[in-house]
């Protein structure tokens, strides 16, 4: 499994315009953000790129794929993506949990 690679909402142009693709986490949002408001954000800085972009909702996973629509990612690929993102986010969950715990214990006598 491979890492995943972070970007910035301001480089995902940049990252389409290489032939990437991006897979966001809806959790990545906050409580206050929405989804449609950050896909017209995302849409607008790759139009001043010059990028079309499109974007797939996945819903079960609770992330959207975007993609260029000249350089469309295979299935594969995006499988591939998904599946290190949700072995990230299980991760940062544990060491989330982990760390909040340690934080509630008594300290050593």
């Amino acid at each position: 499994m491979t890492e995943p690679y972070l970007v910035a909402q301001d480089a995902i142009a940049d990252e389409l315009l290489r032939g990437k693709w991006c897979v966001y986490l809806h959790e990545w949002l906050g409580d206050d953000g929405d989804l449609p408001t950050w896909q017209a954000e995302v849409a607008a800085r790759a139009s001043r790129s010059g990028v079309d972009v499109c974007f797939v909702e996945i819903p079960r996973k609770d992330m959207t794929l975007v993609a260029n629509v000249r350089a469309l990612p295979s299935f594969e690929q995006v499988t591939e993506s998904v599946a290190a993102l949700e072995d990230y986010r299980g991760r940062v969950g544990r060491q989330r949990w982990h760390g909040a715990a340690a934080r509630r214990l008594p300290p050593p006598e």
